[in-house]
């Protein structure tokens, strides 16, 4: 089966399963789990760390037919596990469907409240920059992620998975402004561990001047991770939407 999820990461520590502590898997998977009546193993677009949200988020597990009424299961769902997580739709789908392998895209975007005082409603979902920000130079700076780059200088390596491959393709990098919300939105096949934090911190660090935007290119190059700044809160990154061939999941207009 397959199942579109939004959920506010504030209380989780991340989607992963993690015995002892609250997570988005956890908390998901017992609820299907109860409905089902079996254990239920889910597999999702693209892993979120603790605090990172997500408005569609897609998941997909194994479910006994008799008891996967689509219809049922979202309104079972909802009402055991929101507000704090909602799924939005259900279907069965074939039994090749897998949420990470079949997924062609992700796309994330990152709030920055530039404001010289905070707002306490966006303090859960933005990140707040007291002084100004040169957008442009942010928006130039951006362009330089697009390509295949080797993202080293912007994750986090998995010690257990040295030899992995940090080369990534972004397709799309763009900010826009909000009111008083800057928003940038990044798009790959996919992403390495922290890459759209680190990301969105060295281009928050362009916008206040104390890099350049031709910066970009000498971090790249340099496929170190303390040539960039400390990652951006996780608070203002939000899953947008995974993308998949045969299915309208997209981005939403602007």
């Amino acid at each position: 089966m397959r199942m579109t999820v939004a959920y506010d990461g504030s209380e989780f520590h991340g989607f992963a399963r993690n015995e002892g502590v609250p997570t988005v898997a956890g908390s998901l998977g017992d609820a299907l789990a109860g409905v089902l009546g079996h254990p239920v193993n889910l597999v999702c677009a693209g892993r979120t760390d603790r605090g990172v949200h997500a408005r569609a988020q897609v998941v997909s597990f194994d479910a006994d037919m008799e008891r996967a009424d689509p219809v049922r299961l979202v309104r079972a769902v909802n009402r055991m596990c929101g507000p704090r997580i909602s799924v939005s739709r259900a279907s069965i789908e074939s039994p090749g469907f897998d949420a990470r392998r079949s997924c062609t895209g992700r796309v994330y975007r990152y709030r920055v409240l530039n404001s010289p005082v905070p707002n306490p409603l966006a303090a859960g979902l933005c990140w707040h920059v007291e002084r100004s920000l040169d957008l442009r130079a942010m928006r130039t700076a951006a362009d330089r992620l697009l390509g295949d780059h080797d993202f080293s200088s912007f994750c986090r390596r998995n010690p257990s998975k040295a030899d992995q491959s940090m080369v990534r393709t972004v397709r799309r990098a763009v900010w826009w402004l909000e009111g008083d919300v800057a928003v940038f939105e990044i798009e790959a096949r996919s992403f390495c561990h922290q890459m759209v934090r680190s990301v969105v911190a060295l281009l928050v660090s362009v916008g206040l001047g104390r890099h350049k935007p031709s910066d970009v290119g000498t971090v790249i190059a340099a496929r170190d991770r303390s040539a960039t700044p400390s990652p951006a809160p996780p608070h203002g990154l939000v899953l947008w939407a995974a993308l998949y061939d045969t299915t309208a999941e997209a981005p939403a207009p602007r």
